[in-house]
C-alpha cells in the first residue's frame, strides 16, 4: 500500500491510496463527501486482499489544506443535522453561512452551491484514475462508491468501459440515457430510511430495464444512508455485512 500520484485532465496531480492485488483486475474505490477517509482505505485493503489492485483517490488533492476530513464535517454536519424542510429555509442557511469562517466558506460554496461543477471535475479526475489503473497492466475493471461517491461511480461507469460496478446509496446518473452505456452489470445497495436517493430508484430501474441492462439490488429495511460506515452515527453491522458479502460476490463473478 502507498500513496501515489497520477496526472489528471488539466495537469494538475491528484494523490490516491493505492493497494496493489495479486490480479489482473483494478478497482477505483470513490469515498464518501468526507474524503478519503480511514474507512475508505480500509475498502481497498480489504480488495486487495481479494486479489484486485485498488486505487482511491483524493478527489480534493487540489485543495487538501482546506478540505481535511474535519473542515468538511465541521461545516456539513451543520447542514445535515437540519430537518429537511429547513435545509433550504433562507433565513436557516443565512444564519448558518454567517457563522462560517473563510475555509469553511470555500468548502460550502464548493460542495453546495457549486456542487454539480465539483461533481464534473471529479468525475474528470476518476476517468483518468481509471487511465492509471489500465497503465498498470489490468485487464479488467471495476468501480465502488459510497454516498455520493456512489452517484459518482454509477455517472463513471456510463462513461468508462466497467466490467462491475457497485453503488452504495448514490445517486443516479444525472442522465438517465446515459444507462445505455454501461458495459458492466451493476449491483445497488440502498437504505431503507434515505427517502431523497430512494425517490429516484423506479426511474433508474425502469432504464435499466429499457437498454436490457444488468442490474442487482437490495433495499435494506430500518437502515439510514451510511448504513455501511464503520464508526458512523448510523453503522448497521448487520446490514453492512450482508452488502458486503454480495458485493464480494459480485466481484469475484465479474472480475474473476
Amino acid at each position: 500500500m502507498s500513496l501515489v500520484k497520477y496526472t489528471s485532465f488539466d495537469g494538475k496531480e491528484v494523490e490516491a491510496y493505492l493497494v496493489r492485488g495479486g490480479g489482473k483486475a483494478g478497482i477505483i474505490v470513490v469515498s464518501e463527501i468526507w474524503g478519503l477517509t480511514d474507512y475508505i482505505r480500509k475498502v481497498a485493503e480489504r480488495l486487495a486482499g481479494l486479489g484486485y489492485t485498488a486505487v482511491a483517490p483524493n478527489l480534493y488533492s487540489r485543495s487538501s489544506d482546506i478540505f481535511s476530513q474535519e473542515n468538511i464535517s465541521s461545516v456539513m454536519r451543520r447542514f445535515f443535522t437540519l430537518p429537511p424542510e429547513k435545509r433550504n429555509d433562507p433565513d436557516t442557511v443565512s444564519k448558518i453561512l454567517s457563522s462560517l469562517g473563510e475555509k469553511e466558506r470555500a468548502i460550502y460554496r464548493e460542495l453546495v452551491e457549486e456542487r454539480v461543477a465539483t461533481e464534473d471535475r471529479m468525475i474528470k479526475d476518476l476517468e483518468y484514475a481509471y487511465e492509471y489503473l489500465r497503465s498498470l497492466g489490468l485487464n479488467k475493471m471495476g468501480v465502488i462508491g459510497f454516498c455520493m461517491g456512489g452517484g459518482l461511480s454509477f455517472q463513471l461507469s456510463t462513461q468508462k468501459p466497467m466490467d462491475a460496478t457497485v453503488v452504495y446509496y448514490g445517486r443516479n446518473p444525472r442522465d438517465l440515457e446515459d444507462i445505455s452505456k454501461l458495459k458492466g452489470p451493476v449491483l445497488a445497495h440502498y437504505a431503507g430510511e434515505d427517502s431523497a436517493i430512494n425517490q429516484g430508484i423506479p426511474d433508474m430501474v425502469r432504464a435499466m430495464v429499457k437498454y436490457k441492462k444488468e442490474l442487482e439490488m437490495k433495499i435494506y429495511p430500518g437502515t439510514y444512508h451510511a448504513f455501511a460506515t464503520e464508526g458512523g452515527q448510523v453503522y448497521n453491522e448487520r446490514a453492512a455485512k450482508d452488502a458486503w458479502e454480495r458485493t464480494v460476490k459480485f466481484f469475484n463473478v465479474n472480475l474473476g
